[in-house]
């Protein structure tokens, strides 16, 4: 099956575990290698005053793409956060385990 970006940015993500509206995506994460999708990224839910952590969803847990939705089987407790930033900078991230990192 292929499905432009564009096509899966317009439909609407929807959990299976407890029928929530999870909103319509707005990243998809590639490996470094570009050849594999790793999961895509929906808005979390919004805090007063506090922008909220948007939501990772592995590729392994969409469940079906359909014409107008894309269906997700993830457990609430599970959820990943994802922090956007137009200046995240990866450069400096070692692999040192004394360093500690939020």
């Amino acid at each position: 099956m292929e499905i432009s970006y564009s096509e899966l940015r317009a439909k609407e993500v929807v959990n299976l575990q407890n029928g929530a509206r999870m909103g319509k995506i707005i990243d998809m994460i590639i490996d470094s290698n570009g050849k594999n999708v790793l999961g895509i990224v929906v808005p979390g839910m919004k805090k007063l005053f506090k922008p909220g952590e948007d939501i990772f969803v592995p590729w392994c847990n969409i469940s079906k793409i359909g014409n107008d939705v894309i269906l997700v089987s993830l457990d609430v407790a599970s959820l990943t956060g994802v922090t956007r930033s137009a200046e995240m900078n990866l450069e400096g991230i070692s692999d040192n385990k004394n360093d500690d990192y939020l």
